[in-house]
């Protein structure tokens, strides 16, 4: 992901406030994008899972993630 795709995906996560569900901290490291699109029926096709680390160094599970869609990710369109 670019630059900008990580801040998009941090502008997001403060428009939802959101918090680690181990810890409660809202500060996330930005990792990959997994498409998900092909990996589950139930999913839109433009569906990705974003790699969030907390940035808590205390944090019990700093892992987790947040399904975007490719318009919310900027990503260009697949041919």
């Amino acid at each position: 992901m670019t630059e900008r795709q990580r801040d998009r995906v941090l502008a997001y996560l403060d428009r939802r406030r959101a918090r680690c569900p181990a810890c409660g901290a809202t500060d996330f490291r930005v990792g990959d994008a997994l498409y998900l699109g092909f990996l589950f029926l139930d999913e839109e096709l433009d569906s990705y899972m974003v790699a969030l680390t907390c940035a808590n160094p205390a944090c019990p599970v700093p892992h987790t993630g947040i399904r975007m869609r490719r318009a919310q990710l900027w990503l260009e369109p697949v041919a």
